[in-house]
């Protein structure tokens, strides 16, 4: 509040001094960007400069100079807040704070900051308000764009999860597609695959979701490798584009416009899809509006197409395996064995495996001695020998270079496939370097020999070679039967591959949610005479993201609240209902000087006013500050959350059982009910959610009664060791999150 004076002089050097003050505020204001005003409490007359006014929208309105000019363009929506907020600055005679929706003459809305100081007379009396307006409309748009980028984020573990689930390519498509609309505003997403084994392709084949004419969705199925489209030059570029209407792309590829007008495209964005050997596809989202593509845009559409490329992999290998699998059980009307040898990869988890029952299974019915795998690892080759070879040759064998000249080598850098009689004519495909061959085949004790190919689809990822120590005549039912068995070894080394892949995959997933659900708590504040200590542990299940959380502060009268709560649910939206709710509930117990029960009603009613869309669990309590004796008096309300657990001093516990209100979120204005009692020096208070004491193979009562027993036991622990025990003591097997929070008030004398 700023005062006048109420003489003649005085006036005019109030007068001469806001003058003053004005010249310096324009300056300032220029600067900053801001709009000047200067209300008249007593005439109602309003003085605003011409940035005010544009920022309003009325540059070129006719003002009638009275304060009531600004309602022609404030938003109706917001008048009544705006009025409100000036009556309460002059009442007060305090300082004026209100944002605030304007719409100009064209429709368009712009956000408003405003701020004013009220000034007084020597009587007291409001008689003017000097203030300034910004327009913060960019400020908030980008606050309002990183929060929807950040949610975006979070909804890629429920991608993640839903493609791992994918067992097709048409569910992996309905995947992607239901997450590019809600996440990207797209009308569909297109995937573009290279087809057969020839490299480079010759033709591609794709798959659109996107609405568009039948013949349209032909010519899409199966396209020629020039056609010039985004697609197919990602696919053979391995660039990403990004497009922010139709005549961009048009520019750069002119015969695809057509298409894009067929489909109902505007806008586009194509990336590659890759793996650890090079680009087998592209995935395109494609909308039916223009826009502009964002960095944190472009990297959504790069993740969903490293999640599809994953799920298309493991869908493709598994399938494979499944093909392979039929193959070798048409194969056992004939040949048992490929039965029994496709069983026993299928279960092999490593490299030595798949040779042994290789070696063991299948090979010996060809009368072979040694079985050798040789593996491409990058510009080098590893193989894997069995006993039959000495341990000399299987260490100069073990790595190899790539032009080395044995037939196993050859055959898993060409392709090509060996079947030798005996020595001399594996020599002879060596003629430059017949020493080193005939030296390995005789130091081998080999004779006749083999060597076929492992694919991975149209790639050679190595051989199957095996020896005999007689000279022999491959026939050629035998040679499909190797063949046969280097088809079952490349898919359970795929397989093997992939299952690894997938694995880590899943660990990331899981590293990911954990990082989400912990960025939401934060550390316990350090009230004098409470010793704090609040833990997490999310479920066992991957990628499950909790609504499990807790929280501790401190109110403005120096009492310390503590809050445990369980959000129903396991996945984004959980965690996201927890983050509203925790904020709701500190907010309101904050700033009001409530009980624990009304702080709950008035969350309640928020989280319906603001449709939330969660229930909950919650444990509110409220430490207030000690009396001469050192004891405290706790008062805690219970919204359907399992009982906290008392500590007394004395080693004694006590489960603060009372009849629970209902739940957070599922009826509004159901009375709610506080508790109290008091917390001696050195008691301790643990509030915890159920995944602590709910076990599927137990009941509650015995969870209940475990707990108690434990703190009984570790009463002698500070708090935060005595959480880290009961976490311990739980394992790695509870189904459930676990929040935890244990407060011990300061014992006599320390």
């Amino acid at each position: 509040m700023v005062q006048t004076t109420g003489s003649p002089e005085g006036s005019a050097a109030l007068a001469a001094g806001h003058d003053l003050a004005q010249a310096r505020l324009q300056v300032a204001t220029e600067a900053a960007q801001l709009g000047l005003w200067d209300w008249d409490l007593t005439s109602g007359s309003l003085v605003w400069d011409a940035r005010s006014r544009a920022m309003y929208g009325q540059a070129d309105m006719p003002l009638t100079g009275l304060v009531s000019d600004i309602n022609r363009t404030i938003h109706p929506d917001d008048q009544a807040t705006i009025a409100e907020a000036l009556g309460l600055a002059i009442e007060t005679r305090g300082n004026l704070e209100v944002e605030f929706r304007v719409v100009h003459p064209d429709g368009t809305e712009r956000i408003v900051y405003a701020r004013g100081q009220v000034l007084v007379d020597a009587a007291g009396r409001a008689v003017r308000m000097l203030g300034t307006n910004a327009d913060v409309t960019e400020v908030r748009g980008v606050q309002r764009q990183a929060v929807q980028d950040t949610e975006r984020t979070a909804a890629l573990v429920d991608v993640a999860r839903a493609l791992g689930e994918a067992d097709d390519e048409d569910a992996v498509a309905a995947v992607v597609d239901g997450a590019a609309r809600r996440l990207l505003e797209a009308n569909g997403v297109a995937f573009v695959i290279a087809t057969g084994d020839q490299l480079p392709p010759q033709r591609v084949r794709s798959r659109v979701t996107f609405a568009a004419p039948e013949e349209v969705v032909a010519q899409l199925a199966d396209l020629p490798v020039e056609t010039a489209v985004p697609a197919v030059e990602t696919l053979l570029s391995g660039r990403s584009s990004f497009y922010a209407d139709r005549a961009a792309g048009a520019e750069q590829f002119p015969a695809g416009e057509a298409l894009w007008r067929a489909a109902g495209v505007e806008a586009l964005a194509t990336v590659p899809m890759t793996s650890p050997d090079g680009v087998f596809g592209s995935l395109s989202v494609t909308c039916a509006h223009p826009r502009t593509w964002r960095p944190a845009d472009e990297r959504l559409v790069e993740t969903f197409a490293s999640l599809v490329a994953q799920a298309l992999r493991r869908i493709w290998a598994r399938a494979a395996e499944v093909a392979a699998r039929r193959s070798a059980q048409r194969w056992a009307a004939q040949q048992g064995t490929l039965v029994a040898l496709a069983s026993s990869l299928e279960i092999s988890t490593d490299v030595e495996e798949v040779l042994a029952v290789v070696t063991g299974g299948g090979v010996g019915l060809l009368g072979a001695r040694g079985t050798v795998l040789t593996l491409r690892e990058g510009e080098a080759l590893r193989s894997y020998t069995t006993s039959f070879f000495d341990a000399q040759v299987r260490s100069e064998v073990s790595d190899l270079p790539l032009d080395f000249p044995l037939p196993m080598v050859d055959a898993a850098t060409t392709g090509r496939e060996h079947f030798f009689a005996d020595a001399d004519a594996a020599v002879a495909l060596f003629p430059e370097q017949a020493g080193t061959t005939r030296a390995l085949y005789e130091q081998a004790r080999t004779r006749a020999s083999a060597a076929v190919p492992l694919r991975r689809g149209a790639e050679v990822v190595g051989s199957l070679s095996v020896g005999l120590d007689t000279p022999h005549e491959w026939t050629r039912p035998e040679q499909q039967l190797l063949g046969a068995f280097a088809a079952l070894t490349a898919q359970a080394l795929e397989r093997i591959r992939a299952r690894d892949a997938e694995e880590a995959a899943n660990a990331a997933v899981r590293r990911f949610s954990e990082t989400l659900q912990r960025s939401l708590l934060t550390s316990p504040p350090e009230p004098p005479g409470l010793d704090v200590a609040v833990r997490y542990v999310p479920a066992a299940a991957e990628a499950q993201v909790g609504g499990d959380w807790y929280d501790a502060f401190q109110l403005e009268g120096g009492e310390t609240s503590v809050v445990v709560g369980d959000v129903t649910g396991h996945d984004r939206e959980a965690a996201a209902a927890m983050a509203q709710m925790r904020n709701l509930l500190r907010g309101i117990a904050h700033s009001s000087s409530a009980r624990p029960a009304q702080v709950l009603s008035r969350l309640d009613a928020a989280v319906e006013g603001l449709a939330v869309g969660a229930m909950a669990t919650v444990l509110l309590a409220v430490v207030e500050q000690p009396d001469e004796r050192g004891d405290r008096l706790l008062r805690w309300s219970n919204a359907g959350h399992p009982p906290p657990l008392l500590l007394r001093p004395d080693g004694t516990t006590e489960f603060l059982e009372t009849d629970p209100d209902l739940l957070i979120g599922l009826a509004v204005g159901i009375p709610r009910s506080d508790h109290s009692t008091v917390l001696e020096p050195g008691a301790t208070l643990l509030v915890f959610t159920d995944g602590l004491v709910e076990r599927r193979d137990s009941s509650l009562t015995d969870g209940l009664a475990w707990l108690a027993a434990a703190v009984r036991e570790l009463r002698h622990l500070s708090p935060g060791a005595l959480c880290d025990e009961l976490l311990a003591r739980v394992g790695g097997g509870s189904e459930d999150d676990v929040a935890l929070l244990a407060l011990r008030s300061a014992p006599p004398g320390a």
